[in-house]
């Protein structure tokens, strides 16, 4: 592939896409495939309910045989057993008979319908219905939720608390998801050390790589974290090692262009295939992506507000793929720009904001805070100025990115 330099953000996802794959599906425990996306179409290898059972505690009767029944016209039937959910029965109702039944009882042969027992009263060994029961009353029919063969989850679907349970009552026990990918963050930098050592003068806690790891956990991903100083062999050895237990890689700083920013350089050597490097996005402009070993690698910048908007406006939909996952993280809305906003008719400029409900209506309020960590922490949407614009007036009606 062709190294691409100083790219539009639309061909830098157009690139990550079409670069990334879906991480190869695996069989997992139903119980536990909650919040994965399924591989492939899932259907029920069993009737549920495997039998049709009732619905009320009361008599399994033949409908015919209590249609005039009412109030003033009690009709007797012999009660010829009972039945509680789970057991296992050959009984027959015949004309003229009853069998008690519990609820989620199997109905026996020859009953149509079940009278719930508050129209009934019992009298020895006969039960008295005050009430008819038409043929389907108070049962729950066999393969009602689901039929054996019938979809259950379609290939690339979300699966939800509530599906896992309509699974495992259509008979699945393993299922094929696509897993979501383990994913290392490494922070680079002689002036970056680990959060709870010492802090000399003139050095930063590794912010930014809690930050993504957070992220990533927001998202159900999972890998490794390290801390490492600008020195060429330290930093490969310390990609190799984490790209061995894991399936992608971020790194945080050394991704521009100065005799310090030895990240690509690094990578370079250890031989990646870049895809490009540099997107005309601000903030964070020096994002790279590349594959090692089929595993991609994205370089973010180290600047904290343009480490995390390269990370979720390239990166994330990038991993996200990987886990067979929709590509937009966050719920797109329209709401009411409270301030002007300036971009760079060169690239597409992003901005940190506010989000208030104004008589009904959504209004954004872009953040004008002089701490950029700060400004970042509070974000609750990101107003987006697309390249070749200048800049969004008060008062339109404008598309926002919902963070929270």
């Amino acid at each position: 592939m062709t190294r691409t330099y100083d790219i539009g953000l639309k061909e830098a996802l157009s690139l990550t896409l079409g670069g990334i794959g879906a991480m190869k599906p695996v069989p997992m425990p139903v119980h536990e495939v909650c919040g994965f996306v399924a591989s492939e179409d899932l259907a029920a290898v069993v009737d549920c309910p495997s039998a049709t059972s009732s619905l009320r505690d009361g008599y399994a009767v033949m409908s015919v045989d209590i249609e005039k029944a009412s109030r003033t016209n009690g009709i007797p039937l012999t009660v010829s057993g009972v039945l509680a959910a789970g057991d296992h029965t050959e009984k027959i109702v015949r004309p003229g008979e009853a069998v008690k039944v519990l609820t989620g009882a199997a109905m026996p042969k020859g009953a149509d319908a079940v009278v719930s027992v508050e129209f009934t009263e019992l009298q020895g060994d006969r039960v008295v219905c005050y009430r008819d029961a038409p043929p389907g009353c108070n049962l729950l029919f066999q393969g009602s939720d689901v039929a054996a063969r019938g979809l259950i989850v379609s290939r690339g679907q979300a699966i939800t608390p509530a599906l896992t349970g309509l699974l495992a009552a259509g008979g699945l026990d393993q299922v094929k998801v696509y897993p979501s990918p383990r994913v290392a963050v490494v922070a680079t930098g002689d002036e970056v050390v680990s959060p709870g050592s010492p802090l000399r003068s003139g050095q930063l806690y590794a912010s930014n790589m809690v930050t993504l790891n957070a992220w990533l956990r927001h998202f159900s991903m999972e890998g490794g974290m390290a801390v490492v100083r600008d020195h060429p062999h330290e930093l490969e050895e310390t990609f190799r090692r984490l790209l061995d237990g894991n399936d992608a890689l971020l790194t945080s700083g050394g991704a521009w262009k100065s005799e310090r920013d030895l990240t690509t350089r690094v990578l370079d050597k250890m031989g990646w295939e870049m895809f490009f490097h540099r997107v005309r996005i601000g903030p964070g402009k020096a994002v790279a992506l590349g594959i090692l070993d089929g595993k991609p690698i994205f370089c973010l910048p180290g600047g904290p507000p343009s480490n995390e908007m390269a990370f979720l406006q390239i990166a994330l939909p990038g991993l996200l793929q990987m886990a067979g996952k929709p590509t937009v993280p966050f719920p797109l809305k329209k709401a009411r720009l409270a301030k002007e906003v300036n971009g760079d008719i060169t690239w597409t400029q992003f901005f940190h904001a506010a989000l208030e409900k104004r008589g009904g209506e959504l209004w954004v309020i872009p953040h004008r805070m002089k701490s950029r960590l700060q400004s970042q922490a509070h974000a609750q949407a990101l107003i987006r100025i697309p390249e070749g614009v200048q800049c969004l007036a008060p008062g339109n009606i404008i598309e926002v990115q919902v963070l929270s």
